[in-house]
């Protein structure tokens, strides 16, 4: 285990309750969950544990491994993907010893929204919501939040604002919160004011808000390791991918957007990965990782994959990004030269990057993080006022669901399904605000089917309407023949 992590078993065994892990990609944060469990048991803190992630896929990759590495813990799963009940114990009031949970379904649980019960706040005339179940769960656990990052680069600024109002639910409940990322920004501190931060540095410190680690074996792997930046132009992405593919190098293309890397996928012959494939789809996708010679997606792949490409090939969006995708780039150090193609706005800026691994050296790219975050100031005092009242009725709770769009975090999610029969494997969820480009033919419910509306429409009040009709909130059916298997809707 490195070295940094043990550092962190100890503030945990001495009883640290927030920490933060800072820590180069590849250094094996999320690998540690279960240890930090142990030890925050063993000192007393938590008896169970809740661990966070801000996507699905990291999860269900974790989950797998975790169930294999500590038969020891019993490890239940809660999000939308229905589909893992046959092989995982689904549970969504976090009963569990171990849950491993989206942060979509952490928030509306802790925030008195319960995600076993948000079809009742669709209802037109609510019932009771039994939001103390969950809490009561979280209460006595430790809660790790992993790839802390991605959920605040959010633009609409929804899920700070959430993340936000939840630590500080946490903080004054006094439960353990350990956070991990490899890409926080000058915003961190004020952020995660009162943790403990345990990050890699030149040299051994310890203060009381830091504690400096100087890993020389996990520097040493890196120690034949270049990268070589260049900026291109777009046009030039597929023919730069064909070129690197005919070298004998395996190529990774980053572009986000889902249309464009349908198209690329499509010529290069390469495998895709986006958030619009059905899981049956991804499924086969992701086993094809370790031996394809070209992958395109979107942002979906850039964090929780483990395995290591020669070349990338990417769109500059945010720097916290572009970095965690350059960590898929000679992933495991040793003698590699990783070559970077970035183009977009601003991708010059990167040229001044000479350490992709190692954020406290010299010609780092950390000062290329940004320096504050976008947050909903509306939302955030909202949901502080959710957690203030001792009591709320379900109508102020679906109020406030609804006021946002059906969810506290992100936009609202659904069930889009691209065959008849409706089975999980066939389907993928997708955001509300979507929809409109979706080919939608009907609304389907056990007991009922609806049109979908016409023309310009609120897809939101839509939905609530086929849960009213339905009395349950239905799968979505894309017309037939709009999906091509391996690539997505057409």
């Amino acid at each position: 285990m490195r070295k940094a992590i043990l550092e962190a078993l100890n503030l945990a065994r001495q009883g640290v309750q927030n920490v933060v892990l800072e820590l180069p990609t590849g250094y094996g944060k999320t690998v540690a969950g279960p240890y930090l469990y142990k030890a925050y048991r063993e000192a007393g803190l938590c008896w169970r544990a809740i661990h966070v992630f801000p996507l699905r896929a990291i999860l269900h990759k974790t989950l797998e491994r975790y169930v294999q590495s500590h038969p020891e813990i019993e490890f239940t799963y809660q999000d939308g993907d229905v589909a893992l009940r046959q092989r995982y114990v689904k549970d969504p009031y976090f009963r569990g010893e171990y849950v491993l949970t989206t942060l979509d379904s952490f928030v509306h649980n802790l925030l008195r929204a319960p995600v076993a019960e948000l079809h009742k706040l669709l209802d037109r005339q609510p019932r009771a919501i039994h939001y103390h179940v969950p809490f009561a769960y979280i209460y006595p656990s430790c809660v790790f939040l992993d790839e802390a990052h991605i959920a605040v680069q959010d633009e609409s600024g929804k899920a700070t604002a959430a993340l936000k109002a939840s630590l500080e639910v946490l903080r004054d409940a006094e439960i353990p919160v350990v956070v991990m990322s490899a890409t926080l920004g000058r915003w961190k501190r004020d952020f995660f004011r009162d943790f403990v931060f345990v990050e890699l540095g030149e040299k051994e410190e310890r203060s009381g808000e830091a504690v400096i680690v100087k890993d020389g074996e996990f520097e040493k792997l890196f120690e034949e390791t270049r990268y070589v930046v260049e900026v291109i132009e777009e046009s030039a992405v597929e023919a730069v991918a064909r070129r690197e593919a005919e070298r004998g190098r395996r190529v990774l293309v980053i572009i986000n957007n889902v249309s464009k890397v349908v198209e690329l996928g499509k010529r290069l012959g390469a495998v895709v990965i986006h958030s619009a494939l059905t899981r049956e789809d991804r499924e086969q996708a992701e086993r094809k990782l370790g031996e394809a010679r070209i992958v395109v997606g979107t942002s979906a792949i850039e964090a929780g994959v483990d395995v290591s490409f020669d070349v990338l090939i990417t769109s500059v969006d945010a720097a916290e990004s572009v970095v965690q995708r350059v960590g898929r780039v000679c992933r495991y150090g040793g003698r590699c030269e990783g070559k970077l193609y970035l183009f977009g706005k601003d991708a010059d800026v990167y040229l001044s990057v000479k350490e992709w691994r190692l954020p406290y050296r010299e010609g780092s790219y950390r000062h290329l993080l940004r320096d504050k975050l976008e947050q909903d100031d509306g939302l955030y005092w909202l949901l502080k006022q959710i957690t203030q009242v001792i009591h709320l009725s379900p109508q102020e709770i679906r109020q406030a669901y609804l006021r946002y769009g059906m969810s506290f975090v992100r936009n609202g999610l659904v069930e889009v399904c691209v065959d008849p029969s409706l089975r999980p494997e066939k389907c993928f969820t997708s955001s509300i605000e979507r929809l409109g480009r979706l080919p939608i033919v009907a609304a389907v419910g056990e007991k009922c089917r609806l049109d979908p509306p016409r023309g310009p429409q609120d897809y939101v009040r839509w939905v609530i309407d086929a849960v009213d009709k339905c009395g349950e909130v239905p799968k979505l059916l894309m017309e037939e023949g709009s999906y091509e298997p391996g690539y997505g809707p057409r």
